[in-house]
């Protein structure tokens, strides 16, 4: 397998593509509007980290982290820097650079860790792994993608592969994707996520970009549709004050939503009318209830829409468990798996 695949072309191989891309890359051979990009493959990790690396880091990563959270999050820190050390300058990021210059001069992306193993209708490793948003220029995605690797090995997924019985660390794909500029954003669920409904579908959605669903900076809209009729049951509109756009130097910014909108719904029944079908027709192609993230831009529907994530869900398939991230609701641990995680609002320089 290449170091490099372009989503377009790329086999459906979670083996080489993680859980993320693998999903991106069976939307994207539907047909489905998923953003432009590529996967910095797992052989490119396993070139930066051989298997000798990964035996010694595997046998530090299961040795005593249990004994306290402050000791996981030490271990944790000296694996990361291990992976951040052997990847410094390394030649494998000469050919993430040419793919990203491919996708345009100083480009916003998001480069999002994709670990083989994750989104798997099993197991849910929920926001364990960083992912950065508004990423531009070749250096910073490049050190992005070293600091995607380099989550392979955070306190998060240390403690959920012991908490899982000692799963194998695996190894590290990343997502590169041009970022959308969002009017609306949210997540669609295949389901009820309160009481596990498979006849409804759930979808929550804010202004602007979707991370506020995640902070908890607002609270979002939030409509209950019947799968098969398509009827909207239930809307739940809030008042929205603010949202999150693209700051100027590329970051994130929260500014004041015009008050002709606060009260209004960000989305409209034509937009979840293409929702529910689009949710429809990847639970029908997986074979079982999805959660998705979305983006809606300023075109018409359904021209507007475009697929950022689904994977399958797991909150009712998988018993709540203990994590140093504490405890969720059902609702709250899938809008934390899809979207990003808090790492990801922070710039590449600030990552550990």
């Amino acid at each position: 397998m290449a170091h490099i695949v372009w989503l377009a072309d790329a086999p459906a191989d979670p083996v080489h593509l993680g859980g993320k891309g693998a999903g991106l890359a069976r939307l994207t051979s539907a047909g489905l509007p998923v953003p432009d990009g590529f996967v910095v493959t797992t052989t490119a990790f396993e070139a930066v980290v051989d298997a000798d690396a990964r035996r010694a880091l595997h046998e530090l990563a299961t040795s005593g982290t249990q004994a306290s959270i402050a000791a996981l999050e030490e271990v944790s820190r000296h694996l990361r820097s291990e992976v951040l050390d052997r990847s410094d300058g390394h030649a494998v990021l000469d050919a993430v650079t040419d793919a990203y210059r491919q996708l345009g001069q100083d480009a916003p992306v998001a480069v999002r860790s994709s670990a083989s193993g994750e989104d798997a209708a099993d197991h849910s490793f929920a926001g364990e792994h960083d992912s950065y948003l508004w990423v531009r220029g070749a250096d910073a995605v490049a050190r992005a993608v070293r600091d995607c690797w380099a989550s392979l090995y955070t306190a998060r997924a240390v403690e959920y592969r012991q908490h899982e019985g000692g799963l194998p660390e695996g190894a590290m794909a990343v997502v590169v994707q041009r970022m959308v500029d969002a009017r609306s954003a949210g997540v669609f669920m295949t389901l009820n996520p309160s009481n596990g409904d498979r006849s409804k579908v759930v979808i929550e959605s804010v202004w602007g970009l979707g991370e506020p669903l995640v902070r908890g900076q607002v609270n979002p809209d939030r409509f209950v549709v019947d799968k098969v009729t398509g009827q909207i049951l239930q809307r739940d509109i809030t008042v929205k004050a603010t949202r999150a756009v693209r700051a100027p130097d590329g970051g994130i910014a929260t500014v004041d939503v015009d008050d002709g909108r606060r009260e209004a719904p960000s989305l409209t029944d034509d937009e979840i009318a293409v929702l529910v079908g689009c949710g429809r027709r990847i639970e029908r192609a997986e074979g079982v209830p999805q959660d998705g993230e979305f983006a809606l831009t300023d075109e018409p529907a359904p021209d507007n829409l475009r697929v950022l994530q689904t994977r399958p869900e797991t909150a009712w398939s998988r018993a709540r468990r203990p994590s140093v991230t504490g405890g969720r609701t059902a609702m709250q641990q899938i809008l934390h798996t899809i979207a990003t995680p808090d790492a990801a609002l922070r710039g590449p320089d600030d990552a550990a």
